[in-house]
């Protein structure tokens, strides 16, 4: 047996090369199965949140129902939906825009961009 002192570059390239094959076999199925547990845990997590999305619609819902003044359930849905801050200010605010079109009143401003303008307006 050699020595590690007396190997040449050409003896590591040698043994490399032989064992090229095996190590690619032995990545692709690391890889493989790393992709199949991820795979796993995404669809997991995917169900996981579907049921969180759906807890949470139910919880503004009723949330809306409980609340003084009339809220529309379906408006704090849809700005939860668009990801703004769901606060009393800015449900009015959407209310409010909801109602003008309904009223013959032309909007002000797009739903969206007014109930934006609101969360970011300093106070």
């Amino acid at each position: 047996m050699r020595s590690l002192s007396s190997l040449t570059l050409d003896d590591v390239s040698r043994t490399v090369r032989d064992l090229a094959v095996p190590i690619l076999v032995a990545l692709a199925l690391w890889l493989g199965a790393t992709s199949a547990y991820l795979l796993r845990k995404l669809v997991k997590t995917q169900a996981q949140l579907r049921k969180a999305r759906s807890a949470a619609e139910d919880a503004a819902r009723a949330a809306a129902l409980a609340a003084p003044g009339g809220i529309d359930p379906e408006v704090v849905l849809d700005i939860l939906r668009r990801g703004v801050a769901p606060t009393l200010d800015n449900v009015y605010a959407a209310m409010r825009l909801q109602e003008r079109p309904a009223a013959g009143q032309p909007p002000a401003a797009p739903a969206a961009d007014a109930v934006d303008a609101s969360v970011s307006a300093p106070s």
